[in-house]
């Protein structure tokens, strides 16, 4: 079991990494094919390591989209935190 977590941290840190590298879509959003994309895991265990409690999405993106369905709403999203 514990092997497990360490495995799920991994993918954990690449689904971080894939969505500070993906584009940002209408209102500050992330679509999780870009993510898929980016990291060619699949899309069940993507949607496993937004479930985690130590999942936490970088301040400029407001939620992870699939399917025009709201998977991960961000609390912690700044709109427009350049003050632009």
């Amino acid at each position: 079991m514990e092997n497990a977590e360490i495995d799920l941290e991994k993918y954990i840190q690449a689904v971080k990494t894939a969505i500070e590298k993906a584009p940002l879509r209408s209102e500050d959003s992330v679509d999780l094919s870009d993510i898929w994309v980016i990291t060619s895991l699949p899309v069940d265990l993507i949607m496993e390591c937004l479930k985690r409690p130590e999942m936490k999405l970088p301040s400029t993106v407001s939620k992870i989209i699939f399917n025009k369905k709201v998977v991960l709403k961000n609390s912690d999203y700044l709109n427009n935190p350049q003050g632009e």
